[in-house]
């Protein structure tokens, strides 16, 4: 069985005997990848991650080998070619995917939450033991190699947070059944090296208290003011204060609770610090909870192509009504039961998909909506080319706020960078702009309180580090009050670094998630009827979803090509507006990556990938390179083991209408002898490709295969194609220069029977 260790060095094991993850490029991709816990990580990412904006030329090939390398060490039994279980390629990226318990620091997790859950059900035994386990698993810093790198910080910092509650609760376990010199020790040590956590202080006296040591409880007590005061210039807090009073008056519910064993019969082990963790100040608590109840949502209906939403939704009814957005019922009421979580603290919903999937105009929607019941809405967008001031997208939206709730003359003051036109400032920048934030803050929750906000936070992959930073700071603020659901979209193949670590902060708060995804087919049918006047036959709905895979975008530009230029031109010709964006796609790619889609392409929109392979002038390593660039783009998608796909068959059109008829005839030649090779019994492919090469050195062949392939389509009933294909022989027959009139004969006698059989006589 694969196990993992991150809680200290990283580590892979294979039963008991270690893997070899080679190089620290090679450990700090296996690091990032299961630092994502299942998630993809773009291809994009892992290079800044890597080579820290400075990457070189050919980084993606060295990712690719870096992934290989690692693949081979964690799988070594693998078979060639098969599909990794562990490391997967998964467009735009790749993803770690095990189980729980296999990563020591996700089993962690798990039994501290367990024990949280455990500890307040009264049962403080069981949560020991679960503690206990879970502290047992650590042997240092959390990914300890890394721990200066900034895609690995926030996690281990939130690792190490969680470190902190577990000694604590393991604490208050210990305390619960009685045993409370036998922590103390552990507790001392604990609260001396974190000393503004004042849960760890207030354990510690309770426990000293409960040896009957109230004066070191009380000098305890004295200890964490005197700290609190001179580093953060506050009081304790309301536990400790109370706590305090209720020594000083010998309250009977300080009595230690009849000490009890633990299962080994013996007292708890002391507590002890982790060797070499990390010491954070002040205490950075990542253990809070978010109330994830959703709004019940009574109705999702379809109706003419429009939908109807109902449900309790945002302090009132929604009742149904007809809306233009198609196909979005469900992502919809998700955001609307988070506009109904927004009554007096803000909630934060992200929405993330390709280009043209929808994520603005699913926005656009809900403000609609939101807008019947009485709410407001304010959008910020992230400019696409540079010269905005930073914080811009928080500029647009407080002015929209302005307008409606002007801040008072001293919140105006403080807002002035984002609100006013120009300012000077003055003093600390540090400082300033912690103000600033905590002025938005304020601000909100005061122009809010009555009236609920709809904010979108428009294509934050594109957004500045302070719109980010303030972003991060509302969301997270325990204090940030009023009726406000931020929204934010942004294109998940295009997270950069600022954007990674703005998500890894806002996780904490435990926001909605969306991902859109292509539409179903039947929104993709009311989307094109809706976009299209004249009456559409089942067939060509269906070529369309084909073709587009359901994402909105392509489907209305296929739509476009369909009113103008009727059915055909829509299902075999790409609309402009995707040629754009796929070759924009493409040309991201490597050259060699790009010379092997050409050659894929000629193959259909399936591809067999021996036959890709065999189609020579390429060797196998720079084809698996291509291919796994091809997917980790999306551009390709892998069914199954040897079998690719292009993503959208308009994908594959815009690749095969790029190539010259000169090139494209070649390119079938070649394809021809690779499936020869290959699988000489496919007779169809073989007279397709040999037809289309279209030359007098391969018109022997083309004649040959075209008339087995008409006699099998015979076979099946096929007359229509085989008409076509006796034609097609008769054609590369003439190329060729063969003058024999008993084959000819056979040939012309073979379309006039196909098309006798078929019923078609326009070709008579």
């Amino acid at each position: 069985m694969l196990t993992f260790r991150v809680l200290g060095a990283l580590e892979a094991w294979d039963g008991d005997r270690p893997a070899d993850l080679r190089g620290p490029r090679h450990r700090a991709v296996l690091a990032r990848l299961v630092l994502a816990r299942g998630h993809v990580v773009p291809v994009d990412r892992l290079i800044e991650d890597l080579w820290h904006g400075e990457s070189p030329h050919r980084a993606l090939g060295s990712v690719q080998t870096f992934v290989s390398h690692l693949r081979r060490a964690l799988e070594p039994d693998r078979a060639p070619r098969t599909p990794s279980t562990v490391l997967v390629t998964a467009p735009p990226g790749y993803a770690f995917r095990v189980g729980t318990d296999e990563v020591d620091a996700w089993r962690f997790e798990a039994l501290v939450h367990r024990a949280g859950g455990l500890l307040a059900a009264g049962a403080a035994e069981e949560a020991l033991r679960e503690l206990t386990a879970a502290l047992d698993l650590w042997r240092g810093p959390a990914y300890a190699q890394f721990a200066d790198e900034p895609w690995a910080r926030p996690e281990a910092a939130r690792l190490e947070e969680l470190r902190l509650v577990a000694v604590e609760r393991r604490a208050e376990a210990g305390l619960a059944i009685g045993q409370a010199s036998g922590i103390v020790p552990g507790l001392e040590a604990h609260a001396a090296a974190h000393p503004l956590r004042e849960e760890s202080w207030r354990l510690l006296a309770l426990a000293m208290y409960r040896c009957a040591r109230q004066g070191d409880a009380l000098a305890v007590l004295r200890r964490v003011r005197t700290a609190l005061r001179e580093e953060l210039g506050v009081e304790p807090g309301a536990r400790l204060q109370r706590l305090e009073a209720d020594i000083l008056a010998h309250a009977a519910e300080l009595d230690a609770p009849t000490a009890t064993p633990n299962a080994t019969g013996a007292a708890a082990p002391p507590l002890r610090e982790v060797p070499g963790a990390a010491r954070i100040h002040p205490a950075i608590s990542s253990d809070h909870s978010s109330d994830h109840r959703s709004g019940h949502i009574s109705e999702h209906t379809s109706e003419q192509g429009s939908e109807r939403i109902s449900g309790d939704v945002a302090r009132g009814e929604y009742v149904a009504r007809m809306t233009t957005l198609i196909g979005r019922a469900e992502e919809t009421a998700t955001l609307l039961a988070a506009a109904k979580r927004a009554d007096g603290r803000l909630a934060v919903a992200l929405v993330s998909g390709d280009p043209g999937e929808g994520k603005t105009a699913l926005t656009e929607h809900v403000r609609e909506l939101l807008a019947a019941e009485g709410w407001r809405a304010a959008w910020g967008r992230c400019p696409e080319s540079g010269g905005a001031p930073a914080g811009w997208p928080w500029t647009q939206m407080l002015r929209t706020l302005a307008a409606v709730s002007p801040p008072d003359e001293e919140t105006a003051r403080v807002l002035a960078p984002l609100l006013a036109d120009s300012f000077v400032p003055v003093g600390d920048q540090a400082a300033a702009k912690l103000r600033l934030h905590q002025a938005v803050v304020g601000y909100l929750a005061r122009a809010t309180a009555e009236t609920p906000w709809l904010l979108v936070l428009d294509d934050v992959h594109r957004a500045d580090e302070e719109t980010l930073a303030l972003l991060c700071h509302l969301a997270t603020d325990r204090d940030a009050t009023g009726r406000v659901l931020l929204v934010v979209t942004y294109r998940h193949n295009e997270v950069g670094d600022l954007l990674a670590d703005a998500l890894a902060r806002l996780a904490r708060c435990g926001p909605e998630r969306i991902e859109l995804t292509g539409l179903a087919p039947e929104a993709v049918a009311d989307l094109v009827r809706g976009a299209v006047s004249a009456p559409i036959d089942e067939d060509t709905v269906r070529a369309i979803v084909d073709r587009t895979a359901g994402n909105p975008f392509y489907v209305l530009e296929t739509a476009r090509v369909l009113a103008a230029e009727g059915a055909h031109a829509a299902v075999s010709e790409v609309p402009v507006g995707v040629r754009d964006v796929i070759r924009r796609h493409v040309a991201g790619l490597p050259k060699a990556a790009q010379e092997v889609l050409k050659q894929a392409c000629v193959l259909g929109r399936d591809i067999d990938v021996d036959v890709l392979l065999a189609q020579g002038g390429t060797d196998e390593d720079t084809v698996l390179d291509a291919v796994e660039s091809a997917l980790l783009t999306g551009l390709l998608v892998e069914p199954d083991a040897g079998q690719l796909r292009f993503t959208h068959a308009l994908v594959r059109d815009t690749l095969y209408e790029d190539l010259s008829q000169l090139r494209r005839a070649r390119m079938h030649a070649r394809t021809a002898e690779a499936i020869e090779a290959v699988r000489p019994r496919d007779v169809a492919a073989l007279a397709h490709h040999y037809l289309a090469s279209a030359s007098r050195a391969t018109a022997a062949k083309a004649t040959h295969f075209a008339r087995l392939a008409a006699l099998d389509a015979e076979i099946h009933f096929a007359y229509r194609e085989a008409a076509e294909l006796w034609r097609g022989a008769l054609v590369a027959f003439e190329r060729s220069g063969v003058t024999d009139e008993v084959a000819r004969k056979e040939m012309e006698a073979g379309a006039d029977r196909s098309l006798a059989q078929s019923g078609d006589h326009s070709h008579d």
